[in-house]
């Protein structure tokens, strides 16, 4: 399992977004961060350019022969 965001970064990344918290959000937070990082870790996989389909989709394009 991941760890939680240290304070100090936890912190400063409420202040960057200008997020005010109460003691018991913070803290709440905080216990939670290392779920949130566990997942991101498990989506964070590297794929192929290929695999994004808006990589692939050209509104208004279409094959000769294959439909409107």
């Amino acid at each position: 399992m991941a760890e939680p965001y240290p304070e100090a970064v936890f912190d400063a990344a409420m202040a960057r977004a200008g997020i005010t918290l109460t003691d018991a959000e913070r803290a709440s937070l905080i216990a939670v961060s290392r779920h949130i990082a566990a997942s991101t870790q498990r989506i964070r996989v590297e794929r192929p350019v290929g695999a994004e389909p808006a990589t692939i989709f050209v509104p208004g394009f279409s094959v000769p022969g294959e439909g409107a």
